[in-house]
């Protein structure tokens, strides 16, 4: 679970960074996240476990949650700089 969450900080802050729009950087950096994640955890083990949705969703669920976070940091900071 913690990896999950350093792959999402770390989309969530470039995306957020390079793309001005909120919705659009989300969604780059959730899929990015959940791509990662689920190829360190393919490459470590051969076979799907009976749990595979529920952790993909956890996944998707949490990566969400952080560019969000990240994102209205992001926002905020704008607004100030200006």
């Amino acid at each position: 679970m913690e990896i999950v969450i350093i792959f999402a900080t770390i989309t969530s802050f470039f995306s957020h960074f390079m793309i001005e729009r909120a919705m659009l950087a989300n969604a780059v950096s959730v899929i990015t996240a959940t791509l990662l994640t689920l190829l360190l955890v393919w490459t470590q083990q051969n076979r799907f476990e009976a749990g595979f949705l529920r952790d993909l969703s956890i996944t998707v669920l949490s990566a969400l949650v952080v560019s969000v976070l990240v994102g209205l940091v992001f926002n905020a900071h704008r607004r100030c700089s200006k």
